[in-house]
């Protein structure tokens, strides 16, 4: 039971961590109703070849507060619940931090070039490069790929030619075959936006280990004269656990807190 707690309370930090990417090693893409209940496209909708149109959040600072549980799908019970502070200086930093009735179990500062992290629940810590998120993962990731994922937005660095089809207020960008040349990585994607070309579900798969992704957002608030999502929940079809955040507090160009201060006898983690 113990090990349970821990695996989920992990789990919950990695999910939390990369708002929530799902992962999983299977071939097929669980399907849900995004939480907006945005009408579906038809696989029949014509289509046509063109780039994606996908609106960006004009920020330098943006930070927000999260509401999170796991809960088990079978039994429909919550096994893990807690709370966590996200801040990202735009293409510079992000910080995590989760904690659970005001204790902070766990804390990330990510930049380009570096991973830091700390493991509270067991003492633990991590410097270095993004081995770490791509253990976790299973598919290779940069500062860029978690930033947008993290904001709802597409990741940059990708082939943007694909196959585009519309119904009702819900746009569908299809991309059979999606290269980064650079982080390595090819993938098969489907992007759904809203009216206001807003990404409302994003499913990827990583084509070399069907690896997939997934994440959906919601409940769109007025942010300035932009939005942002105030609601988001994922399937992890490996774990039957389904993870729903609430967003709020959100704040624009206000800077936050970027630090980690790594105890001394905090034991490193060794990747094998």
């Amino acid at each position: 039971m113990k090990n349970n707690k821990k695996r989920n309370a992990d789990l919950l930090f990695v999910c939390l961590f990369l708002l929530s990417i799902t992962a999983c090693t299977t071939k097929k893409i669980v399907s849900k109703k995004p939480v907006d209940a945005t009408t579906s496209v038809s696989v029949n909708a014509a289509t046509e070849t063109t780039k994606p149109q996908i609106a960006s959040l004009n920020y330098q600072w943006i930070s927000y507060r999260v509401d999170l549980s796991l809960i088990d799908v079978k039994s429909k019970k919550e096994t893990v619940s807690g709370s966590a502070f996200f801040v990202n200086r735009k293409d510079s930093i992000i910080y995590v931090a989760v904690s659970k009735f005001g204790i902070e179990g766990m804390r990330a500062v990510i930049t380009p070039d570096t991973v830091k992290y700390l493991n509270h629940l067991n003492s633990t810590c991590y410097v270095g490069d993004y081995s770490l998120l791509k253990k976790m993962l299973g598919i290779n990731v940069n500062f860029y790929f978690l930033q947008a994922v993290l904001l709802g937005e597409d990741m940059p660095g990708f082939s943007s030619e694909c196959l585009f089809s519309v119904s009702g207020d819900t746009n569908l960008y299809s991309f059979p075959s999606r290269e980064n040349k650079e982080m390595k990585l090819l993938v098969s994607q489907e992007l759904k936006t809203n009216a206001a070309h807003k990404i409302i579900e994003n499913n990827l798969t990583e084509l070399s280990t069907q690896t997939f992704l997934g994440i959906r957002y919601g409940n769109f608030t007025a942010l300035d004269t932009q939005s942002f999502f105030q609601q988001a929940e994922w399937l992890i079809p490996s774990e039957n656990i389904l993870l729903t955040m609430g967003i709020k507090d959100i704040k624009l160009n206000v800077p936050g807190p970027t630090s980690i201060r790594i105890p001394a006898k905090y034991k490193l983690i060794e990747l094998k």
